[in-house]
């Protein structure tokens, strides 16, 4: 999904496991009234991708790097999304304006991982997409969300092809970028999740300790999908961060 403002720079949001664009849903509008140009690719094997999904990490920098224009962007990535964009961030330092790394990681411990990857494996395997999206979602959400918002995530988890779901999963937990995070030199944003089960605050603030100058902002009443559960929290964080790394727009400073 692309949408274009004028002004402050191009936002590009990456979403989670599983989901989609819509993941976004909140956010897209509220970053255009600031004044930033807003893309919000589907990942490899997600929503209107039907590629069978990354085979490793550098795909996924390709990825990121064919929805980064040539004067650079900031990065929003959520769980899966913010692995991407802390491998696009070591990969292209000179590409990057800001980065917002929610809900995410930059390693696992190994036996955490591959009992994450088993999980999922035996899951899909014995439930299929449609119904693990269900069990996706009792397992994640800690609020109640309202019908419609709800029925859209289990829709988006659903369409995946199992065999992409699965690769993305793969590459997602098995990142081993934790000794690289004093190389990050964009200014960064730890967003965590206060409920948030999937990946606990440990694993926020090492990102937030490991990169030079990060801060860390936990939002209250999210969890694992902060961006969806607290959007009014989460968006006012994020605009607030990159309202510290964006130009004014000529003529706006004057109104």
């Amino acid at each position: 999904m692309t949408t274009r403002s004028s002004g402050r720079g191009t936002v590009v949001l990456l979403h989670s496991l599983g989901t989609d664009h819509g993941l976004w849903e909140a956010q897209v509008p509220a970053l255009q009234a600031a004044g930033y140009d807003v893309l919000a690719p589907d990942s490899a094997g997600h929503g209107g991708d039907r590629g069978p999904g990354p085979r490793d990490l550098t795909d996924w920098v390709d990825e990121v790097d064919a929805a980064v224009p040539a004067d650079g962007a900031h990065l929003v990535g959520l769980s899966m999304g913010g692995v991407q964009a802390l491998a696009y961030a070591l990969a292209h330092p000179d590409r990057i304006r800001s980065l917002v790394l929610a809900n995410t990681f930059a390693e696992l411990d190994t036996a955490v991982a591959e009992t994450k990857i088993a999980g999922i494996v035996s899951a899909v395997g014995e439930q299929g997409m449609p119904a693990y999206a269900l069990t996706y979602l009792r397992d994640t959400l800690t609020v109640d969300l309202e019908p419609e918002r709800r029925e859209r995530l289990r829709a988006s988890i659903a369409a995946v092809a199992a065999p992409a779901y699965l690769a993305s999963a793969r590459t997602c937990f098995r990142v081993g970028l934790r000794d690289r995070l004093p190389e990050v030199s964009a200014p960064t944003l730890v967003v965590a999740g206060a409920d948030d089960r999937k990946t606990p605050l440990p694993l926020a603030e090492t990102l937030r300790d490991g990169i030079g100058g990060a801060r860390l902002v936990s939002v209250r009443d999210a969890g694992h999908l902060s961006c969806v559960e607290a959007p009014e929290a989460f968006t006012a964080a994020v605009l607030d961060f990159l309202a510290e790394h964006s130009p004014v727009p000529t003529g706006e400073a004057a109104r």
